[in-house]
């Protein structure tokens, strides 16, 4: 079975630990938000991430001033710029132990995002990512999610998975992949129908973990997640544990942050959130402060 076995440290270990707090700590705004590159710009998703880490760390995370921050990225009618904004300022508050000031469902019900073989994003981003975002939405909130979106959505999906079992265009890939069998088991798609388990076997690799694609180079920090994600979705462990630990460990910055890659470049808090979960999953820790079809 080629499983992986080899024991490594995990970059969570003292004093990695300390290092990873230190640099989520340094990006927080006097507003009580985060921006990733230290200016008084914070954001829903820089916000979200620097306290997922802090959560997963083990470490505080009541913080008033970050709750009306969050608060106020709603306006009085209960929208916000994005569906984004409000999944992100939402699981901020849920971290925080708060609520937004103003009920969300009109928002969220208002339309469902239109995705086709014609969509073209860029590679760190899924063309499923505006359906899970939505979908996570109204699980996140506990609202009824209407029954004719939930065909649509569900059939919309599906016309994307090819032979392989992946999902995605013009070619399947692992990050594509986990978007879809989430947003369609959040749907109440069973798990046991998906399909998938043969192409995220493919995607694994014995050098870096997991492949974006099978055979594909190089690797990247969000096809490890996407790779963990769906293994913890579909119960299974994956093969090259130690592999995928090293990776990790690779992207690891000399700031306490993560970076995207072996090759460098700079830390961000999204890469950082994503390499912590990464490892707690490895480790066997929950990781339900991001999943959300459980």
């Amino acid at each position: 079975m080629n499983q992986d076995t080899s024991c490594r440290i995990s970059p969570l270990a003292t004093p990695f630990n300390r290092k990873i707090v230190q640099y989520v700590r340094e990006r927080r705004c006097p507003s009580g938000g985060y921006c990733f590159y230290r200016l008084d710009e914070p954001n829903a998703g820089d916000t979200f991430h620097a306290l997922q880490v802090l959560s997963l760390l083990g470490k505080k995370v009541r913080d008033e001033e970050t709750v009306r921050f969050l608060q106020d990225l709603q306006q009085p009618d209960g929208t916000y710029s994005s569906h984004a904004a409000a999944l992100f300022a939402g699981r901020g508050l849920q971290l925080l132990s708060a609520v937004p000031r103003h009920d969300v469902t009109l928002f969220a019900s208002r339309s469902t995002p239109c995705i086709s073989p014609e969509t073209r994003v860029i590679e760190s981003f899924s063309l499923f990512d505006p359906l899970y975002t939505l979908t996570s939405l109204f699980v996140l909130y506990r609202i009824p999610f209407p029954e004719e979106w939930n065909a649509q959505i569900t059939s919309t999906i599906l016309r994307f998975q090819g032979e392989t079992g992946g999902f995605g265009s013009p070619v399947p890939t692992l990050q594509d992949t986990w978007q879809a069998a989430e947003t369609l088991v959040m749907l109440g798609y069973p798990r046991e129908n998906l399909g998938i388990n043969r192409f995220v076997r493919s995607c694994e690799d014995p050098e870096f973990g997991y492949l974006g694609r099978p055979g594909s180079r190089p690797p990247y920090l969000e096809h490890l997640y996407a790779g963990l994600r769906l293994s913890a979705l579909l119960g299974t462990a994956p093969r090259y544990a130690g592999a995928c630990m090293a990776f990790i460990g690779q992207c690891a910055h000399h700031s306490g942050g993560f970076v995207r890659s072996v090759f460098g470049g700079s830390p961000t808090l999204e890469f950082t959130a994503r390499a912590v979960e990464s490892l707690a999953i490895l480790e066997g820790r929950p990781h339900r402060l991001r999943t959300s079809c459980g």
